[in-house]
C-alpha cells in the first residue's frame, strides 16, 4: 500500500471561539491539491491497479469517494483537542457494499500514541439487504460504550447527515437530526488526547475501510442540539 503526504486544502472553514460560537472546524472534502490546512496522508494509491480516494462532483457538490478496500486519509490533527465535550457530524452516501466492507469505522480520531487507546468513532453496519444502522463508539481513560442498535436501519445510495454528541458523560447518537441511541460513560483526565489525528475512510490501524462517499465532515467543541447541527 502506497501513500503520500500533501497538505490539507479539502478542507477548511475555521470558526474561531467566541462566548456565544464554541471553536469548531468544518472540514469539505473536495479538493486534495491546495495548500492549505492540515497535512494528510492519502493512503489507497497502488499504481496500475487504482487511483486511492477519488474527488468526485455529486447532486450536492464535490466529494470524495472511497472504494472500501484501502482508500483513507489520514489528518495530522485532533480538532476535539481537550475539550470535556464535542460534536461530531459527517455528511456522507454509503454504497452497497457488504460483500467489500461491511463494518467500516469511517471516522477515528486518536493519538497513535496513546498507551489507553482513548479514541472517539463513528462506524456503520452494513446489511446484506442493502442497508445500513450506525455504530458510535467511544473509549475514555474510564470505560468504553457503542451505540448501536441494528434495528434502526436506513438504506444505502442516498445522503445522510449523522452526528455523536458528548455531555457530562452522556453520548448520544443522530441520523439526520433524530437522536438514536444514548448512553453513559465516563472518563478521569482526557476524553482523548489533546494532540492526535483523524482517520477519514478507514480505522486507524488501516482497516474496516468504508466503501462511498463522504462530503462533509465537521467537529465542534460543544455538544450541540439537533437545530444547531449543519444542514
Amino acid at each position: 500500500m502506497h501513500y503520500t503526504y500533501i497538505l490539507l486544502g479539502v478542507f477548511l472553514a475555521v470558526y474561531p471561539a467566541k462566548s456565544d460560537r464554541p471553536y469548531s472546524e468544518v472540514w469539505e472534502l473536495k479538493s486534495l491539491k491546495k495548500t492549505v490546512g492540515h497535512r494528510i496522508e492519502v493512503f489507497g494509491t497502488r499504481p496500475d491497479v487504482d487511483q486511492g480516494p477519488e474527488i468526485v462532483k455529486t447532486d450536492r457538490g464535490k466529494a470524495i469517494q472511497f472504494d472500501g478496500i484501502d482508500d483513507r486519509l489520514l489528518v495530522d490533527n485532533n480538532p476535539i483537542g481537550d475539550s470535556k465535550e464535542f460534536t461530531v457530524e459527517v455528511v456522507f452516501k454509503p454504497y452497497p457494499a457488504y460483500d467489500i466492507s461491511n463494518a467500516p469505522r469511517f471516522i477515528h480520531i486518536q493519538d497513535p500514541n496513546d498507551t489507553l487507546n482513548k479514541r472517539v468513532m463513528i462506524e456503520l453496519r452494513v446489511t446484506q439487504n442493502n442497508e445500513w444502522y450506525l455504530d458510535g463508539f467511544m473509549l475514555t481513560d474510564a470505560g468504553e460504550l457503542t451505540l448501536a442498535n441494528s434495528n434502526l436501519t436506513h438504506p444505502v445510495g442516498e445522503w445522510f447527515h449523522v452526528a455523536l454528541t458528548y455531555k457530562d458523560n452522556t453520548f448520544k447518537t443522530f441520523v439526520n437530526g433524530v437522536q438514536e441511541e444514548s448512553g453513559t460513560v465516563s472518563f478521569k483526565e482526557d476524553l482523548v488526547n489533546e494532540t492526535g489525528k483523524t482517520s477519514i475512510g478507514g480505522r486507524m490501524d488501516q482497516r474496516n475501510y468504508y466503501c462511498g462517499l463522504i462530503k462533509t465532515l465537521k467537529i465542534t467543541r460543544a455538544a450541540l442540539e439537533p437545530e444547531d447541527f449543519m444542514y
